[in-house]
């Protein structure tokens, strides 16, 4: 069952994202399956829900895709979270999406890039669907 306080912030998330696409990067598939269900029992559109397994993939959706949220994981192959974020803030087209980041460690040195890069939406593994949910909330300004 969902609580008022839930209820509303899942309203003000939709309205947020209107018809906004939302990414979802990281290299572990079980990660991306348990956000997308989590965005999906959220009433995100599973249309809307983009996912890839690593910056440089990420990278090319980002390119084709105009996206109202950016989930991605610190460590993956190719290129990290943390690469990415910083060649999304290189560009002015992208540069105001919304990024949360993932991480299964808070590491100090992960930590100071991300406020670096502008990013305080940190969410730690495991996390459950209220965190999710909250981050969210938080990284729209909602």
């Amino acid at each position: 069952m969902v609580d008022d306080k839930a209820k509303f912030l899942l309203e003000l998330i939709s309205k947020f994202l209107y018809k906004k696409s939302i990414l979802l990067i990281d290299d572990e598939e079980e990660i991306k399956s348990l956000m997308a269900n989590y965005l999906v029992k959220s009433h995100i559109d599973e249309n809307r829900i983009i996912l890839a397994s690593d910056g440089k993939e990420a990278l090319g959706k980002i390119q084709n895709q105009e996206f109202g949220l950016i989930i991605v994981d610190v460590l993956m192959p190719k290129m990290n979270g943390l690469q990415l974020i910083k060649e999304i803030k290189l560009r002015a087209k992208y540069k105001d999406i919304p990024v949360i980041l993932i991480s299964g460690t808070l590491e100090a040195d992960n930590v100071k890039s991300a406020i670096a890069l502008g990013i305080n939406n940190i969410l730690v593994k495991p996390f459950t669907y209220n965190i999710f949910i909250e981050k969210i909330g938080r990284a729209l300004g909602v």
